[in-house]
Protein backbone atom coordinates (compact mmCIF):
# COMPACT_ATOMS: atom_id res chain seq x y z
CA UNK A 1 0.00 0.00 0.00
CA UNK A 2 1.56 3.36 -0.96
CA UNK A 3 2.55 5.68 1.88
CA UNK A 4 1.84 9.41 1.86
CA UNK A 5 5.53 10.01 1.08
CA UNK A 6 5.12 7.91 -2.07
CA UNK A 7 2.13 9.98 -3.15
CA UNK A 8 3.97 13.23 -2.50
CA UNK A 9 6.98 12.03 -4.50
CA UNK A 10 4.71 10.98 -7.38
CA UNK A 11 3.01 14.37 -7.38
CA UNK A 12 6.37 16.16 -7.32
CA UNK A 13 7.58 14.20 -10.37
CA UNK A 14 4.40 15.00 -12.29
CA UNK A 15 4.63 18.69 -11.36
CA UNK A 16 8.27 18.89 -12.48
CA UNK A 17 7.37 17.36 -15.84
CA UNK A 18 4.31 19.54 -16.43
CA UNK A 19 6.15 22.73 -15.54
CA UNK A 20 8.07 22.26 -18.78
CA UNK A 21 4.86 22.01 -20.81
CA UNK A 22 2.79 24.77 -22.42
CA UNK A 23 -0.59 24.83 -20.64
CA UNK A 24 -2.32 26.07 -23.81
CA UNK A 25 -1.18 22.96 -25.69
CA UNK A 26 -2.15 20.74 -22.75
CA UNK A 27 -5.61 22.32 -22.64
CA UNK A 28 -6.24 21.43 -26.26
CA UNK A 29 -4.90 17.91 -25.83
CA UNK A 30 -6.75 17.12 -22.59
CA UNK A 31 -10.04 18.94 -23.37
CA UNK A 32 -9.43 21.23 -20.39
CA UNK A 33 -10.03 25.00 -20.59
CA UNK A 34 -7.09 27.43 -20.55
CA UNK A 35 -7.71 30.66 -18.63
CA UNK A 36 -5.86 33.50 -17.00
CA UNK A 37 -7.38 34.27 -13.60
CA UNK A 38 -6.13 37.24 -11.60
CA UNK A 39 -2.99 37.30 -13.72
CA UNK A 40 -2.22 33.60 -13.26
CA UNK A 41 -2.40 31.14 -16.15
CA UNK A 42 -3.94 27.75 -15.65
CA UNK A 43 -6.36 25.04 -16.68
CA UNK A 44 -9.90 24.29 -15.59
CA UNK A 45 -10.15 20.51 -15.53
CA UNK A 46 -13.33 18.66 -14.47
CA UNK A 47 -12.84 15.56 -12.34
CA UNK A 48 -16.05 13.55 -11.89
CA UNK A 49 -17.93 16.67 -12.87
CA UNK A 50 -16.31 19.05 -10.37
CA UNK A 51 -14.11 21.76 -11.91
CA UNK A 52 -10.55 22.02 -10.60
CA UNK A 53 -8.03 24.81 -11.13
CA UNK A 54 -4.47 23.82 -12.06
CA UNK A 55 -2.23 26.88 -12.04
CA UNK A 56 0.98 27.50 -13.99
CA UNK A 57 3.90 27.56 -13.49
CA UNK A 58 3.33 26.22 -9.94
CA UNK A 59 1.11 23.38 -11.26
CA UNK A 60 -0.91 23.34 -8.05
CA UNK A 61 -4.33 21.68 -7.97
CA UNK A 62 -7.21 23.34 -6.11
CA UNK A 63 -10.98 23.36 -6.34
CA UNK A 64 -12.25 26.02 -8.71
CA UNK A 65 -14.99 26.83 -6.21
CA UNK A 66 -15.37 25.86 -2.59
CA UNK A 67 -12.95 25.21 0.21
CA UNK A 68 -10.80 22.31 1.29
CA UNK A 69 -7.69 20.59 -0.01
CA UNK A 70 -7.91 18.27 -3.01
CA UNK A 71 -6.81 14.78 -1.86
CA UNK A 72 -3.29 14.08 -3.08
CA UNK A 73 -4.34 10.84 -4.80
CA UNK A 74 -6.87 12.78 -6.88
CA UNK A 75 -4.29 15.46 -7.68
CA UNK A 76 -1.97 12.76 -9.00
CA UNK A 77 -4.68 11.29 -11.22
CA UNK A 78 -5.39 14.69 -12.77
CA UNK A 79 -1.71 15.49 -13.27
CA UNK A 80 -0.98 12.06 -14.78
CA UNK A 81 -3.92 12.55 -17.13
CA UNK A 82 -2.42 15.84 -18.32
CA UNK A 83 0.96 14.13 -18.71
CA UNK A 84 -0.33 11.07 -20.53
CA UNK A 85 -3.27 11.98 -22.73
CA UNK A 86 -2.60 12.25 -26.43
CA UNK A 87 -5.98 13.83 -27.01
CA UNK A 88 -7.25 10.84 -28.98
CA UNK A 89 -11.06 10.94 -29.37
CA UNK A 90 -13.24 8.30 -27.78
CA UNK A 91 -13.78 5.23 -29.96
CA UNK A 92 -17.18 4.22 -28.59
CA UNK A 93 -15.83 0.67 -28.15
CA UNK A 94 -15.67 -0.76 -24.62
CA UNK A 95 -12.96 -2.88 -23.02
CA UNK A 96 -12.49 -4.22 -19.51
CA UNK A 97 -9.44 -3.90 -17.30
CA UNK A 98 -7.81 -7.12 -18.49
CA UNK A 99 -7.58 -5.62 -21.99
CA UNK A 100 -5.52 -2.57 -21.00
CA UNK A 101 -1.70 -2.87 -21.12
CA UNK A 102 -0.51 -5.12 -18.24
CA UNK A 103 -4.13 -5.40 -17.13
CA UNK A 104 -3.79 -9.10 -16.42
CA UNK A 105 -0.86 -8.40 -14.11
CA UNK A 106 -2.77 -5.76 -12.11
CA UNK A 107 -6.15 -7.47 -12.35
CA UNK A 108 -6.22 -8.92 -8.83
CA UNK A 109 -5.46 -5.52 -7.33
CA UNK A 110 -8.08 -3.94 -9.59
CA UNK A 111 -10.72 -6.41 -8.37
CA UNK A 112 -9.84 -5.72 -4.71
CA UNK A 113 -9.78 -1.96 -5.23
CA UNK A 114 -12.83 -1.46 -7.45
CA UNK A 115 -14.92 -4.41 -8.61
CA UNK A 116 -15.31 -6.26 -5.29
CA UNK A 117 -16.36 -3.15 -3.30
CA UNK A 118 -18.85 -2.23 -6.04
CA UNK A 119 -20.54 -5.63 -5.89
CA UNK A 120 -20.42 -5.89 -2.10
CA UNK A 121 -22.13 -2.54 -1.66
CA UNK A 122 -24.65 -2.62 -4.48
CA UNK A 123 -24.93 -6.17 -5.84
CA UNK A 124 -28.02 -6.92 -3.76
CA UNK A 125 -29.50 -3.41 -3.84
CA UNK A 126 -29.78 -2.09 -7.38
CA UNK A 127 -32.23 0.62 -6.37
CA UNK A 128 -29.64 2.06 -4.00
CA UNK A 129 -27.14 2.02 -6.85
CA UNK A 130 -29.62 3.79 -9.11
CA UNK A 131 -30.19 6.54 -6.55
CA UNK A 132 -26.52 7.25 -5.91
CA UNK A 133 -25.57 6.94 -9.57
CA UNK A 134 -28.05 9.63 -10.57
CA UNK A 135 -26.99 11.90 -7.70
CA UNK A 136 -23.32 11.48 -8.66
CA UNK A 137 -23.97 12.50 -12.27
CA UNK A 138 -23.94 9.02 -13.78
CA UNK A 139 -25.74 8.33 -17.03
CA UNK A 140 -27.79 5.14 -16.81
CA UNK A 141 -27.08 2.83 -19.76
CA UNK A 142 -28.78 -0.43 -20.89
CA UNK A 143 -26.24 -3.03 -19.73
CA UNK A 144 -26.52 -5.81 -17.17
CA UNK A 145 -29.34 -5.42 -14.63
CA UNK A 146 -28.16 -1.86 -14.03
CA UNK A 147 -25.27 0.19 -15.37
CA UNK A 148 -24.11 3.78 -15.38
CA UNK A 149 -21.34 5.76 -17.05
CA UNK A 150 -19.38 8.51 -15.29
CA UNK A 151 -17.06 11.01 -16.94
CA UNK A 152 -14.11 10.83 -14.59
CA UNK A 153 -11.99 13.14 -16.77
CA UNK A 154 -12.86 14.72 -20.13
CA UNK A 155 -11.60 11.71 -22.12
CA UNK A 156 -12.03 9.04 -19.44
CA UNK A 157 -15.56 7.59 -19.18
CA UNK A 158 -15.98 4.73 -16.70
CA UNK A 159 -18.97 2.38 -16.83
CA UNK A 160 -20.14 0.18 -13.96
CA UNK A 161 -22.19 -2.86 -14.90
CA UNK A 162 -23.99 -4.96 -12.25
CA UNK A 163 -25.97 -8.18 -12.43
CA UNK A 164 -28.14 -8.64 -9.37
CA UNK A 165 -27.30 -11.30 -6.81
CA UNK A 166 -29.94 -13.54 -5.22
CA UNK A 167 -30.21 -16.47 -2.83
CA UNK A 168 -28.65 -18.80 -5.38
CA UNK A 169 -26.10 -16.65 -7.19
CA UNK A 170 -23.61 -14.04 -6.04
CA UNK A 171 -23.84 -10.67 -7.79
CA UNK A 172 -21.61 -10.22 -10.80
CA UNK A 173 -20.39 -7.15 -12.60
CA UNK A 174 -17.68 -5.38 -14.51
CA UNK A 175 -16.10 -1.98 -15.00
CA UNK A 176 -15.63 -0.89 -18.58
CA UNK A 177 -13.56 1.76 -20.33
CA UNK A 178 -13.35 3.26 -23.77
CA UNK A 179 -10.84 1.42 -25.95
CA UNK A 180 -8.68 4.57 -25.96
CA UNK A 181 -8.17 4.55 -22.17
CA UNK A 182 -4.45 3.62 -22.30
CA UNK A 183 -3.82 6.77 -24.36
CA UNK A 184 -5.06 8.88 -21.46
CA UNK A 185 -3.86 7.20 -18.25
CA UNK A 186 -1.21 4.68 -17.15
CA UNK A 187 -2.54 1.28 -16.14
CA UNK A 188 -2.02 1.78 -12.40
CA UNK A 189 -3.99 5.00 -12.60
CA UNK A 190 -6.81 3.27 -14.50
CA UNK A 191 -7.14 0.94 -11.51
CA UNK A 192 -6.93 3.84 -9.06
CA UNK A 193 -9.55 6.00 -10.77
CA UNK A 194 -11.86 2.98 -11.03
CA UNK A 195 -11.62 2.59 -7.28
CA UNK A 196 -12.28 6.30 -6.84
CA UNK A 197 -15.44 6.00 -8.94
CA UNK A 198 -16.73 3.28 -6.61
CA UNK A 199 -15.72 4.92 -3.32
CA UNK A 200 -17.52 8.14 -4.26
CA UNK A 201 -20.74 6.16 -4.73
CA UNK A 202 -20.20 4.19 -1.53
CA UNK A 203 -19.70 7.38 0.46
CA UNK A 204 -23.01 8.77 -0.74
CA UNK A 205 -24.73 5.41 -0.16
CA UNK A 206 -23.62 5.36 3.49
CA UNK A 207 -25.01 8.89 3.94
CA UNK A 208 -28.35 7.88 2.42
CA UNK A 209 -28.57 4.81 4.63
CA UNK A 210 -27.82 6.89 7.72
CA UNK A 211 -30.43 9.54 6.95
Amino acid sequence: MPRIDDYLASRALAVAHLQREDPKILANRSRAVFEIRQGIAGLILPYFGRPHWISWPAVSVTYLAGEGEVPVQEQILMLHYLETTKGDPLTGQSIDFRQVPSGQFYHAAFVDRAKAPLLKMFGHDLELYRRVAVQMGGELVPLGDIAATYLALPLVPITHVIWRGDAEFEPEGNILFDQSIANHLPTEDIAAISGMSVYRLMGLAYKLKAS
